[in-house]
């Protein structure tokens, strides 16, 4: 999605693709195609009856003497045709209604699967608009685009080889006529398929970025106004919705032209074909009746094929979806977890980092010989200037990123042994970027862990000072919250977030600077919880006012990924080195 060089045009085997998930349906696919061929053979009978009504009209009108019982016999047969072959293509359309069904829940299962397991790298490289706009946009543009498609597509090409079969049961050199009319039609729209093609992909992608910054600007609104950046974000929206309208202007005016540059074509091949007709009959090498099915049949023969062009641009949508679909769903996942993980003999909260490496970027490295040793129970604090890597070892703590060399071990077993949720279980996190879903108070809360009791809930909401808190709120613990928790302060869903980290019971609780987004007087309640919190369990605390760590166990000091200065606050600050320069600065 952000790479264009994959954006120029869907990859190759997109279409074979899709096609793989129809092969657990492949009964319903011959019953499909089985309810075709019936329909359009009794769709392709109708000129073969139409033609025989007209000769025996001719010859009656010829003799002076109609024979009503035959005429009235083959009237008959021509509504009974049209009646069967309109059941049949019922029973086609609903069984392909189904499948199609089954096929796109199966595709958005694997979606969601699929953002569950990517690597946290994907999020960082791709926005939240980019990523929903193919979850949603784009599935809606393959179900809308290609698959309402499909019915069209299958009845149309089986009428086309239907008709041609009988056109050279009835001559063959008229026949040959309106093939070759067929087939410059299409030789004069290719470069206009190409073209349609080529935009419609590009509209996909344009769509995707507009989605993008759409969600990047809402989220962001209130820097956009305090900043006055309005007229600079509407500008910007303005470039990209415009870019957008052209390539879609594009795109639809390729495929519009294909339409009437195939009709004109057909159109000159048939009256040629009518003329041809009608000599040949004057002739006697034909019946009259037999030139009207000749004629019937040529536009039945060119209707399939101005039907698809038609559809070229929804198709051409449908295919840059489904290739922006594939393009997630090819996208690199996690190691897979180990078959059979291990799990701790003791859980005591033990975390030691053995010559760790790890970079970004293949060949180049951040962190290039971490090693450290956080015993049970210590408080451990992170510092260092912005871009240190404090964030980046605490991800690699909890596997978010896999490390290029050396070993982590939790309660003295290697990570990358443990499953990922084995490992996570140990840990509970407290951001400084809150994060709480729609729902009730107590469904947050409960969000810990999996059966986690009420009176626990309650406990750790009076662990973390919020109890009397929720109880003031309208609902109390059945408060429902609004999307993003808006209908509660600041102050409040950091208390909340602090809550469901104490409910989780972690052995290594994880802080980024818990209370700075608090008042200061909510910031000392919380203190005094976090300390009677952090007793007994091992946490890491990425500290940036250095006055809230002085009484941590052992302090990390990190520049550029590595870690260059190791101890208390005491021993470092007689260091004289780093950290003290840094603590020092704050109070400047």
């Amino acid at each position: 999605m952000s790479d264009n060089k994959t954006q120029e045009k869907a990859p190759k085997g997109t279409v074979g693709r899709l096609f793989t998930y129809l092969k657990p349906y492949r009964g319903r696919i011959v019953l499909i195609f089985l309810m075709t061929i019936l329909s359009t053979f009794f769709v392709i009978v109708a000129p073969a009856l139409i033609g025989q009504i007209t000769t025996a009209l001719f010859d009656g009108a010829a003799k002076g003497k109609f024979d009503w019982n035959l005429i009235a016999t083959l009237l008959a047969a021509l509504g009974g045709s049209y009646a069967i072959s309109q059941l049949f293509a019922f029973i086609h359309g609903a069984i392909l209604n189904t499948l199609t069904a089954r096929v796109l829940q199966r595709l958005r299962t694997e979606i969601d699967e699929k953002v569950h397991h990517l690597t946290l790298n994907y999020y960082d490289t791709h926005t939240a608009g980019e990523i929903l706009s193919v979850i949603a946009n784009d599935v809606d543009t393959l179900t809308n685009e290609l698959v309402n498609n499909l019915t069209t597509l299958v009845t149309q090409i089986a009428t086309a080889i239907g008709v041609l079969i009988m056109l050279f049961l009835i001559d063959v050199s008229l026949a040959l006529f309106s093939l070759g009319t067929v087939v410059v039609a299409l030789l004069v729209s290719r470069g206009l398929i190409v073209l349609s093609g080529k935009m419609f992909t590009q509209q996909q992608n344009e769509v995707g970025s507009l989605n993008g910054y759409i969600e990047e600007i809402y989220e962001g609104q209130n820097v956009v106004q305090a900043f006055n950046h309005q007229e600079a974000s509407a500008e910007k929206f303005r470039k990209i919705n415009d870019h957008l309208a052209d390539t879609a202007k594009k795109a639809t005016t390729a495929s519009a032209m294909i339409f009437p540059t195939v009709t004109v074509v057909t159109g000159i091949g048939y009256a040629l074909l009518a003329i041809v007709g009608c000599m040949s009959a004057f002739e006697g090498v034909i019946a009259v009746g037999e030139v009207v099915s000749i004629l019937q049949y040529t536009q039945q023969f060119t209707q399939p094929f101005t039907e698809v062009t038609s559809l070229i641009g929804g198709v051409s949508a449908g295919l840059a979806a489904s290739s922006r679909i594939f393009d997630l769903l090819d996208t690199e996942e996690e190691i897979p977890d180990p078959a059979e993980g291990l799990v701790p003999t003791e859980n005591v909260g033990s975390v030691e980092f053995e010559h760790v490496t790890f970079g970004y970027v293949p060949g180049s490295t951040l962190m290039h010989d971490v090693s450290f040793t956080a015993k049970p129970g210590q408080k451990v604090a992170i510092v260092g200037p912005t871009g240190a890597g404090k964030t980046t070892l605490i991800n690699l703590l909890l596997r978010f990123y896999e490390i290029n060399g050396g070993t982590i071990r939790v309660d003295g077993v290697d990570s990358s042994k443990m499953t990922r949720a084995e490992l996570r279980r140990h840990f509970g996190m407290v951001l400084q970027e809150t994060w709480l879903f729609e729902g009730t108070i107590r469904d947050n809360l409960a969000y810990a862990r999996d059966g986690v009791t009420e009176d626990e809930i309650v406990e750790a909401a009076k662990a973390a000072s919020v109890d009397s808190i929720i109880n003031a709120l309208p609902g109390g613990y059945d408060m429902v919250l609004s999307p993003g928790a808006e209908n509660v302060s600041q102050g409040e869903r950091q208390l909340l977030t602090i809550a469901r980290a104490i409910a989780s019971a972690p052995e290594i609780m994880i802080l980024d600077e818990a209370t700075s987004n608090v008042d200061a007087r909510t910031e000392a309640v919380i203190q005094r919880a976090l300390a009677q919190l952090m007793k007994g369990r091992t946490s890491f605390v990425i500290a940036h006012r250095l006055s809230t760590i002085r009484d941590a166990d052992m302090i990390l000091y990190m520049e550029k990924g590595d870690i260059l200065e190791v101890g208390t606050h005491d021993e470092l600050m007689e260091l004289h080195g780093k950290y003290e320069t840094l603590y020092l600065s704050q109070f400047a």
